[in-house]
């Protein structure tokens, strides 16, 4: 903990919370059980305040920022033009946390990751939490333990490690990096640097990287803090016919069993915790078997290299079921590198035009549709036996559904449909 951050100065006058999201809320409840009182301010939502001006912000000390709300947001700026600290909630939750903290991020993965420390450090007896990003806010952790004994495993997003200022760690994992939210970014230099935030503020006893995430430092010019270890090559064998059996999470297992190894833990004992270890709904997940057809949801493949991974998981035909809306990237080089893998692309979103475009350039057959329903039933007509269906749409989730579970959940009742359609039919 910060002993130089005396947090109470900052709720003297109400404190400004920017975005009702998951996080704000958290960030809110957190203030309130401290005795503060705070204020949401959401541009999207009318039960809140919709304006947030330089005059509003003279009014607060203390702003507290949800990851949606990038540093060059017009509410931002006029936080700091009328001097208030502007902070995000996981330097809130990090001032009043009392226990340890294991920082991970990433751009594939690192929610298995997150998961699979937090369930290895239990393993090993230890009291452990995942939070953050994972869609379990650090400000709710902290209003619900208060043990120094405890372990805090932090996912932590671009979004939110560009607004740090006072998150420290004593362990961080940066896994890996490849192009994502480049709609948010103009350059990739820019999205490694609001990573690499994390990693200058954290002053982290141990820090582990993977490959390409140290040849981003040697490409941007920047250096890595003295303690880092950077991951090139395997020392402990991966637990065959797991989760961690190909990349990324073969390079994951082997960062965690780096930093176990530092804790004076033999990383042979997180061989035992794969075997009671279950990964997250929709990533990489078998569904059904249908007339010798294999579905597959991974729908929290939400980025190109996610979806690369998929594909390269699986030698049969791959009916693949993709498409969502654009994070930025180049969509044709991405449609070049997988088109080789695919028996036909079943499309949806406001990419599959562009996606069929390049895949009929290439001669890949492609189809667009105006439902993830209807290309996931197009895709199981035209799938023969031994062959997959691969729900894996290497593109934000977009409407109806908010997240990629909802989308994830969606596919799988399509499957679920199909199978109940046969049995009931003579």
């Amino acid at each position: 903990m910060i002993e130089t951050i005396d947090i109470q100065q900052w709720l003297e006058k109400p404190v400004a919370i920017l975005g009702a999201g998951i996080s704000g809320k958290a960030a809110a409840d957190l203030i309130t059980l401290r005795g503060g009182f705070s204020v949401v301010y959401d541009e999207m939502n009318s039960d809140f305040p919709q304006e947030f001006t330089r005059e509003i912000g003279q009014t607060h000390s203390l702003v507290i920022a949800s990851p949606g709300f990038s540093t060059s947001h017009p509410w931002m700026l006029a936080a700091s033009e009328a001097g208030c600290e502007v902070i995000g909630e996981l330097d809130l939750a990090y001032l009043l946390w009392e226990g340890g903290v294991v920082a991970v991020t990433g751009t594939n993965g690192k929610t298995t990751l997150v998961e699979f420390i937090r369930h290895a450090l239990e393993f090993a007896g230890l009291e452990a939490y995942a939070v953050g990003n994972i869609g379990y806010p650090f400000a709710s952790l902290v209003q619900e333990t208060h043990s120094a004994e405890a372990w805090a495993v932090v996912e932590v997003s671009s979004f939110q490690a560009e607004l740090m200022k006072y998150f420290r760690a004593d362990s961080v994992v940066w896994s890996n990096i490849s192009e994502d939210h480049l709609d948010r970014y103009d350059t990739m230099e820019q999205y490694f640097s609001a990573k690499a935030k994390m990693l200058e503020v954290a002053q982290a006893k141990s820090v582990l990287v993977g490959k390409d995430v140290a040849a981003s430092y040697a490409r941007f010019g920047r250096s890595l803090p003295d303690n880092s270890y950077v991951l090139d090559r395997s020392f402990i064998r991966v637990p065959e016919n797991s989760v961690f059996s190909l990349k990324p999470q073969r390079d994951n297992f082997q960062l965690a069993a780096v930093m176990f190894r530092s804790w004076g833990y033999d990383p042979e004992v997180l061989h035992d915790a794969v075997k009671s270890f279950k990964q997250s709904p929709h990533r990489l997940l078998p569904v059904s078997r249908i007339n010798g057809i294999e579905f597959w949801n991974d729908s929290k493949a939400t980025n190109f290299s996610s979806t690369e991974a998929a594909l390269k998981h699986f030698q049969c035909p791959i009916f693949w079921v993709g498409g969502g809306r654009a994070k930025g990237g180049r969509i044709e080089a991405f449609a070049q590198r997988i088109g080789h893998r695919i028996k036909k692309a079943f499309l949806t979103g406001d990419t599959a035009k562009d996606m069929c475009a390049v895949f009929s350039t290439f001669q890949v057959p492609c189809q667009s549709y105006k439902s993830l329903e209807e290309a996931t039933l197009a895709a199981y007509k035209e799938a023969t036996e031994g062959s997959v269906v691969l729900f894996s749409p290497g593109f934000a989730s977009q409407k109806p559904f908010r997240n990629y579970s909802e989308r994830g959940e969606c596919f799988e009742r399509v499957v679920n449909d199909i199978q109940v359609n046969l049995k009931m039919t003579p």
